[in-house]
């Protein structure tokens, strides 16, 4: 290890002398006890720094806050009264049919599904335009046993009224039917 060299003083400036001790020494070096009682003094002097600091940053008993109590609960009811006033509603008017010319009805083509089941009448109707086709039919057995039809699927159409023409969508259509398996009478 290389010691740093000493600097020449700046000029106009004396150099700096350092005072002998009692023992010879140049008075800038200290001795074992000194450096000791240095050393324990500079840490108690650390050690009352940091009680210090933590004195001032912890919060101590005495500035403890008031326990906090749940503020009251307040219920707050508001009504309000709203008043509207509307014209009243204008009733619209159907067009008259002039006398000449009367208000056709709607008319959609009835299949003949003889032989076919039920429920393909119905999805037939539909497809020619009613709304409902079951509601369009009224199926009854013909069987002579006076059975309620229900699944229509297991139902084979013997007879219908009409078939292949034009109804108002309003009509009913007519339906015989017989469990499939059976004849038809």
């Amino acid at each position: 290890m290389t010691m740093p060299t000493p600097q020449a003083p700046a000029p106009g400036f004396p150099p700096p002398t350092q005072p002998e001790s009692g023992d010879g020494k140049p008075g800038g070096q200290l001795n074992a006890k000194q450096k000791t009682v240095l050393g324990c003094g500079g840490m108690v002097a650390l050690f009352l720094i940091v009680t210090m600091i933590a004195a001032v940053v912890s919060p101590s008993k005495a500035t403890k806050p008031a326990e906090a109590k749940p503020a009251p609960t307040v219920t707050v009811t508001v009504t309000a009264t709203v008043t509207v006033t509307a014209p009243p509603p204008v009733e619209a008017k159907a067009p008259e049919p002039s006398p000449t010319q009367e208000a056709a009805p709607q008319t959609a083509q009835v299949p003949d599904m003889t032989g076919k089941s039920g429920d393909l009448l119905v999805e037939a109707l539909k497809t020619a335009g009613f709304a409902d086709g079951y509601k369009a039919t009224s199926f009854h057995d013909v069987s002579g046993q006076g059975r309620t039809v229900l699944l229509l699927k297991n139902w084979k159409i013997c007879d219908q009224d009409p078939k292949n023409k034009a109804v108002p969508l309003t009509d009913k259509i007519s339906v015989g039917v017989v469990k499939f398996g059976e004849s038809c009478p």
